[in-house]
């Protein structure tokens, strides 16, 4: 069978874009705000019933399933405490559901829409896409006994074209999300486990990626290491694809991890990642470095990253510098208000004609997302540039609030600067490059709206607008807008 492909719906005229465009992205907007303050005027507080251990059915799963290593997954496909975890749409489904003899099954199925205005920053009408994307997740779980698992994520997903200047077939694509299987109890502490699995650190500084992999790990109290080899898309991940996938790097991931939990909420760890390239060029960089995060004071909330990376890509040495600390001050007033400052910084390259590349590059999984005292998670370098940190300063603030437990507003603002001027932006979104003739690439505001105040059901609602600098062309000097919502129904 060939690839499957939905036919795009017809894009609307030029002559009739600005008007309708806006009319479509001002109703758009309206309605979700409608819904998230008709929801929060229904958000009840629910009642927890305490669970007698030796009431659970043996049918079920455990309710954990060993200890959780520093980039595993807080849930794949295990059941989790009563604490609000912050929206994550990248987390595994739970498989708790039983039908048959130690096989379990969940998932969810979800909305996400997404639209964006003025990417080339062009005052002319420019690209505008709009998407809608259905998702359907089953999760599977099967444990024999308490020393095997094998868990099962494929992913369908559906995308389809509301509106678009260019015209470009949206292709249905069923991938193979996860697919691991886990070795535990055997060795009080450790867990072993191989195929498609879930990479993550908590800011996802690092990573934030399924990738095929051996992992070790063990656990002993607060302490905690890990071990692992790993390569994204060794295994073809879109199971209705033929072709392989050659447009990728194909790092070979070394990677190591200690951790330390101190205190209530603070931990500390130390990593270091080598990559072995093996397509489209010899890098073979080793980054590492520290994180750390939790709490100052009761209130106080900071997080830090710091990273160096060294060794070689062709003919060059590899010397770059990263560095990411902030702060977060929760007041204890109505609605929780809190106030963030942060600042990130990679080294740039002040001389591309040298043999050393001093420029920091990040690991090429990284998500940087995370939430600040709300209840989901967002790109912290920016929802519209969205950034690599390298040759790169970003200043953020940001004010928030929590309306009800499980329902945040954050207002985040961004200033960029390049360390050295350039003609790119690592990893940006935009879809033009500045000039090169100065430092100053521009500012970002976005707004971010997350609700989880309904049983199974999890919402986030961004916008976002960015404001170009002196390094883009004085001809464009029209903004860049992002608008997008996901709504996502849990079944476990």
């Amino acid at each position: 069978m060939g690839t499957n492909k939905v036919t795009p719906t017809r894009a609307l005229r030029p002559t009739d874009m600005n008007h309708i465009s806006v009319a479509r992205l001002t109703l758009l907007a309206a309605a979700l705000t409608l819904g998230f303050t008709n929801m929060v005027h229904a958000e009840t507080k629910p009642t927890e019933e305490p669970t007698n251990p030796s009431t659970v059915p043996s049918n079920q799963p455990p309710a954990t399933n060993g200890p959780i290593l520093p980039t595993y997954s807080a849930t794949n496909g295990q059941a989790t405490g009563s604490t609000i975890e912050p929206f994550d749409p990248n987390a595994p489904p739970r498989a708790t559901i039983p039908i048959g003899p130690n096989l379990f099954v969940g998932g969810y199925t979800s909305l996400e829409g997404e639209t964006n205005r003025h990417y080339d920053l062009s005052s002319t009408l420019g690209k505008a896409d709009t998407t809608l994307t259905p998702i359907f997740a089953p999760a599977f779980a099967y444990e024999p006994n308490q020393y095997l698992q094998l868990y099962v994520n494929p992913v369908l997903e559906i995308p389809l074209a509301v509106e678009e200047i260019e015209e470009k077939s949206q292709t249905t694509e069923l991938n193979m999300n996860l697919a691991f299987l886990t070795v535990k109890n055997v060795v009080p502490g450790a867990r072993l486990q191989v195929g498609r699995q879930r990479f993550i650190d908590s800011r996802r500084w690092l990573f934030n990626e399924n990738m095929d992999a051996i992992r070790l790990g063990y656990q002993y109290e607060q302490f905690s290491v890990e071990l692992s080899v790993s390569q994204l898309n060794l295994v073809q991940r879109n199971l209705l694809r033929r072709e392989a996938e050659e447009d990728e790097e194909g790092f070979i991931n070394y990677y190591a991890y200690a951790d330390y939990k101190f205190g209530k909420k603070n931990h500390i760890g130390l990593f270091a990642l080598y990559q072995d390239q093996q397509r489209l060029g010899t890098a073979q960089p080793i980054t590492f470095g520290l994180q750390s995060g939790g709490r100052l004071f009761d209130n106080l909330k900071y997080w830090l990253q710091t990273a160096a990376v060294r060794g070689s890509d062709g003919g060059q040495r590899i010397r770059g510098e990263a560095i990411d600390v902030g702060l977060t001050q929760v007041f204890e007033r109505a609605w929780e208000p809190s106030i963030t400052i942060g600042y990130a910084y990679g080294t740039g390259d002040s001389n591309p004609n040298d043999h050393v590349d001093s420029r920091f590059r990040q690991s090429g999984f990284q998500g940087n997302s995370d939430k600040l005292n709300g209840v989901a998670r967002f790109k912290y370098y920016g929802e519209v540039l969205d950034p690599r940190l390298t040759n790169l300063m970003v200043f953020t603030g940001g004010l928030g609030i929590k309306p009800f437990s499980k329902t945040s507003f954050d207002l985040v603002y961004h200033y960029y600067l390049q360390d050295h001027a350039s003609k790119r932006i690592g990893g940006s979104d935009l879809d033009t490059d500045p000039t090169g003739l100065s430092k100053h690439i521009g500012s970002e505001v976005d707004l971010v709206v997350g609700y989880q105040g309904i049983p199974h059901l999890q919402t986030k609602f961004v916008l976002g607008y960015f404001f170009p600098g002196k390094a883009f062309s004085e001809t464009w000097h029209d903004g860049a807008l992002l608008a997008s919502f996901l709504l996502r129904y849990n079944f476990y």
